[in-house]
Formats: C-alpha cells, sequence, structure tokens
C-alpha cells in the first residue's frame, strides 16, 4: 500500500515537471517565431508576400502549437489549483474539458502535424521546410513544432489517467477543427490564389480531393489510437476512475 502510494506520489511529481516543461517548451518557441518571422518579413521578399494574408495562420503547425501551449497551459493551471487549493480540488468540468482537448484536438493534430510534416520533409523538404531556412531558423525550433509533439503527448497519456469523452462528441471536436482548417485552405486557395502547401495547386481533381479525404480518415484513425493508448495505459473508465474524480468536485 505504501509503495503504491509511493508510486503516485512519484507519478504525479513528474507530471506537474512534464507540464512544466512542455508549456515552457512551446511559450517560448512561440516567443522565437515570432522574432523569426518578424525577421524575415522584413529582409525576404518571397516571405513577405507568402506572410501577406493570414500569417503564419495559414499553417497548420501554427495552429497545433497553440493547441498544444494552450493544453499544457491548462495542466499546469489544473496543477496549481491542487497544490495550492485548501482541499486539492478541481472543478469536474474542467478536468473534463481537459480531457476532451486532449482526445478531440490536442492528440490528433499533433500526431497529424509530426507524422505529416516529416514523411513530407522526407520525400522534398523544399515543399514544407526550405532549405534556406536553415541558416535562420535554428533546428531546436523546429523538433519543438514537429517533433518534441509527440513525446510530450506520449508522456502525458503515460503519467496522468484521463477520462475519455464519448466517441460522438471526440470525433465531433476533430472533425469540426479539421473542416475548420480545410475551408481556411480552400479559401486562401481559391478565392486569394495563396496555396500554403506548393503541392496542393498541382494535384488533379482526383488526387486533390483523395488527399483530404485520407486525411479526414487519417485523423479518425489518430483519434481511436488516442483512445486506445489511454485504455492500455489505464484501463476502460469504470469504478477506480469514478472514485479518483471525486477529488474534483
Amino acid at each position: 500500500m505504501a509503495a503504491a502510494l509511493s508510486n503516485r506520489s512519484t507519478g504525479y511529481l513528474v507530471a506537474i515537471l512534464i507540464h512544466i516543461i512542455a508549456l515552457s517548451c512551446y511559450a517560448y518557441g512561440y516567443y522565437i517565431d515570432s522574432f523569426i518571422n518578424q525577421y524575415m518579413t522584413e529582409t525576404d521578399t518571397a516571405w513577405k508576400r507568402r506572410m501577406s494574408w493570414g500569417g503564419k495562420k495559414k499553417f497548420l503547425t501554427f495552429w497545433n502549437l497553440n493547441f498544444q501551449t494552450f493544453y499544457f497551459g491548462l495542466c499546469c493551471l489544473i496543477d496549481l489549483i491542487e497544490a495550492f487549493s485548501k482541499r486539492r480540488t478541481v472543478p469536474r468540468k474542467l478536468c473534463s474539458f481537459r480531457d476532451w482537448f486532449l482526445a478531440a484536438i490536442a492528440f490528433p493534430f499533433g500526431l497529424v502535424v509530426v507524422i505529416m510534416f516529416w514523411a513530407i520533409y522526407a520525400v522534398d523538404r523544399e515543399l514544407v521546410f526550405p532549405a534556406r531556412l536553415d541558416d535562420i531558423f535554428p533546428s531546436w525550433l523546429n523538433h519543438v513544432m514537429h517533433t518534441t509533439v509527440l513525446p510530450f503527448l506520449l508522456l502525458e497519456f503515460y503519467f496522468v489517467r484521463h477520462r475519455y469523452p464519448s466517441r460522438k462528441n471526440g470525433i465531433f471536436g476533430t472533425l469540426f477543427v479539421g473542416l475548420s482548417y480545410l475551408f481556411w485552405l480552400l479559401y486562401l486557395g481559391f478565392v486569394m490564389d495563396i496555396w500554403v502547401y506548393g503541392f496542393l495547386k498541382v494535384l488533379s481533381g482526383a488526387y486533390f480531393v483523395l488527399f483530404f479525404v485520407g486525411n479526414a480518415l487519417l485523423l479518425l484513425v489518430f483519434y481511436l489510437a488516442g483512445e486506445k493508448l489511454n485504455a492500455v495505459c489505464w484501463g476502460s473508465p469504470g469504478v477506480d476512475l469514478d472514485i479518483e474524480m471525486e477529488k474534483v468536485d
């Protein structure tokens, strides 16, 4: 019993440390990226033209950076409430929203960014990260945006127990964000003639549709993968989790 409590306490402290490190990485990365973007806008005519409408909001990487920063910021907020509240209680709705956001947005979109970026990079890096950026964009920042996302999320699943939302509510959130980004891309491409990812402009009709359908299916697969991963780490929701959740009321 004492060993179990000790392990649980250690896991709790490790989780807090992970939240702090992840939030610090993303917040600092966001800060540095802003300076880099400003510098390139002032010195690179091609980059200035690319950023002229919508700025960094055109890129899924930027959306995901905001998702991950928000998620781990929310985790840190919950950690602070638990640490300084007299009864160490957190509102159940806040924890439920954290779990929903992880399931529907942070995890599936985090995986899409990591896997799609490095897959395209392996085929032709000029499509996602031109070689000329190597002298301006530090490699550590590239990894913060496109690599560390996955290990941080995996560690989160391992050390923190989450109550997954109903599949209907979770997938609805995933599809809503995915469709929002799709409509944004199509608006920029067909209305503003700004193709965020150059290869989309040269895809023929059938391949164009298949690319987006494939990505939608990939998001669904990643959602289900997160659900399965949570079950593997902690088991299906049951009595133990219900008792544990009493702390947050």
